[in-house]
This record gives structure tokens, sequence and C-alpha cells, in this order.
């Protein structure tokens, strides 16, 4: 079976006319294409045995042949199998594509990523509450399996849209999510011990809370952290780190303060409810 040939990006015409129809591991035909980067590209692909579409992700053979991509494909897998939840888009499959590159097969999620969303400005107090609520839930499941996600922003939360204009959100790529009882090279310790060492910082500046961005030791708390930072920008529509530099935004993360939420609303601030 024929795979993509390593290349840079294609138009997506092109791109069509070399996936559409594939047959992946003698279950998976692809069918449509959903994106492209330069790394790889997002397709809608038929499980034939299950009659089930699903979304297959594929690494250029170029980047998979150092063995990160791949790792990575094999860390999600490993990490959303052990959780059952709505508001996580599980994968469910990993493997090699003959040409040297590796695909991921995760569950079908038809919406807009919220980094695209925000591009338009805020979402409306009710939203954001709700967001919060679904993506705090999420992630309560996945601390409690003993997985911290490490990478929570926009870009990894997508939002699907309900007839009644109302979104349901799904926490996706755990790429470099660190399960319970590794440490920073993947070796497996006591449950006990600190999930990531001293010195290893992994993550989106602007995101990653501040003993993360200095290599500190790390725990669930991360990710909590990350979620504060994306609610707070989902009310204003505006970036909450920003600096010229990772110096210098590191630094304001670390000695500065956040700027509350009433003093960026004003007047679009929520009142409290009557009791």
């Amino acid at each position: 079976m024929s795979t993509e040939p390593s290349a840079p990006p294609s138009p997506e015409g092109e791109l069509s006319g070399l996936w559409i129809g594939r047959l992946i591991d003698e279950r998976y035909r692809v069918v449509e294409v959903l994106g492209e980067g330069g790394m790889g590209a997002v397709f809608v692909a038929e499980h034939l045995k299950l009659r089930k579409l699903v979304a297959l992700k594929t690494i250029r053979a170029e980047f998979a042949g150092d063995g990160q991509a791949e790792a990575r494909f094999a860390r999600e897998a490993l990490a959303t199998a052990q959780i059952d939840h709505p508001h996580v888009a599980s994968a469910m499959d990993y493997g090699h594509l003959p040409d040297g590159g590796a695909y991921l097969v995760i569950q079908l999620v038809r919406g807009e990523s919220l980094a695209r969303r925000l591009e338009r400005g805020p979402l409306p107090w009710r939203q954001v509450a709700e967001l919060g609520g679904q993506i705090a839930d999420a992630l309560a499941t996945c601390h409690a399996a003993g997985i911290i996600h490490r990478d929570l922003k926009p870009d990894n939360i997508l939002l699907e849209h309900r007839d009644d204009g109302s979104f349901h959100a799904r926490v996706v790529d755990f790429g470099i999510a660190r399960l319970s009882g590794e440490t920073g090279d993947g070796a497996v310790v006591d449950a006990s011990q600190p999930i990531t060492r001293m010195g290893a910082i992994i993550g989106t500046p602007g995101y990653m809370a501040p003993e993360q961005a200095v290599g500190q030791t790390i725990d669930h708390r991360v990710d909590i952290y990350a979620l504060g930072v994306i609610l707070w920008e989902c009310a204003t529509g505006q970036r909450l780190w920003m600096a010229d530099s990772l110096t210098s935004l590191f630094a304001r993360q670390l000695a500065g303060a956040a700027t509350p939420l009433r003093d960026m609303l004003r007047d679009r601030s929520p009142r409290p409810c009557p009791i």
C-alpha cells in the first residue's frame, strides 16, 4: 500500500489526491482532509470493521524518524486510553506507515479550536462558566487517573457547536502528558515520587505555571493554572501574559500579577445574583 511521500506541505487538492481512498493498516480508509501542517496532516477516516468515522493524524517520515513524534503518539494513546470522559477526545490506535511515518487515531471532533473562536472576541460570561465547568471536570478525571496534561491551551480545546447555540468542549493532544509513576525520561518509578524532574521544561509559554516554566517539580496544579489563564482570556478576549521575549514573559509571570478581571471588564463584569 502506498503512503504520502516525504515532501513539503502540499495544496489541499494535491493532498486529497494522495490520500483520499487510501487504506491504512487494512482497517482505516481515508475519506476527507481536515487540515495539514508542516509535520503532517489530519484526516477523517472510516474504521472499516466498526463502520465508524475517526480522526487520523499523521506525521511525516522525516519527523518520525528520530522517534520523538512516534513517542508522542504512543504517549497520547496510552494516556487517553485510561480516560473515559465526555470532554476528552480519546486516542484509539496508533501505528507505523510504510514510508517511515506514523499515525494516530482519535475520536472525531467536528468543531473549531478555542483559539480560533477567541480570534472573534471574548465569550459571554455564561459560556466562560460553562467552558470552565466542562474542562475542570475533564481535568479532575485525568488527575484522578494520575495523568497531567502539561500543555493545556486554547489550541488544545475543541468546541463542538450544538443546535441551541451551546457547545461541547473536548480536551485534545496528550502528546506530552505525564503519566503517574514516570520520571522525566519516561522511566517508571514509585507513583509517590515527583512527576517531573528538576530542569525539565515542557509546555507552551504563557500557559505554563511558574514552576513549570523554570523547570521545577510539578504536579496536577499546572493544569489548573493553565485553565485559569484560559478562562481569563475567554472573558477578556486578550492574552494574559505577553512580552517581546520568552525571558521577559517568564519574568512577568514570576514577578508580576495578573490584571483583575473586574479591572479589565468594568461594566461588563457579572453582578452577584440576589439571594
